[in-house]
């Protein structure tokens, strides 16, 4: 059974409008490789639109890592 994982906090790409929101990214791992995908049943908050079919650009930093005195990258 797989591990059932929280979503991260990431920028992404929206195929329908084209502009770039805020959602949730899962990291996905087959046959050594490794990359996030969106979440799904996830909507644009603008358009309203499936995110499925999104790209994930980039990870937003974790605030629990800056209240612990880590830098975000």
């Amino acid at each position: 059974m797989p591990a059932v994982m929280d979503g991260l906090k990431a920028r992404i790409h929206c195929p329908m409008c084209t502009r770039t929101v805020e959602g949730l990214a899962i990291p996905e791992v087959r046959l050594g490789r490794s990359r996030l995908r969106v979440m799904p049943g996830q909507k644009c908050t603008r358009c309203n639109a499936s995110l499925d079919a999104g790209y994930v650009l980039e990870l937003l930093p974790d605030p629990e890592q800056s209240k612990n005195g880590r830098r975000a990258a």
